[in-house]
């Protein structure tokens, strides 16, 4: 296991945090490791569902053939 310190982390964040802790009836330091943890499986999972979409719209029959410009284009927009 990692240990990690955060330095200069916004009060309203912190606040927001120890008031989730609070209800949730779990040490700070757990709800930090829980949305942390919740954070990369949620950017993990869209990845993995772009990359899905990816292989679906570029899986065309070998006669119709696939628009690489136009899934590039939609891709890029779609991601900001």
């Amino acid at each position: 296991m990692a240990d990690l310190k955060v330095r200069q982390l916004d009060e309203r964040v912190a606040r927001a945090l120890k008031t989730r802790a609070s209800r949730r009836g779990v040490s700070l330091e757990e709800e930090v490791r829980t949305t942390l943890a919740a954070s990369v499986a949620a950017r993990r999972d869209a990845f993995r569902r772009r990359a899905a979409a990816l292989r679906a719209a570029t899986s065309a029959s070998p006669r119709k053939g696939t628009d690489s410009a136009r899934t590039i284009r939609r891709e890029r927009d779609a991601s900001g």
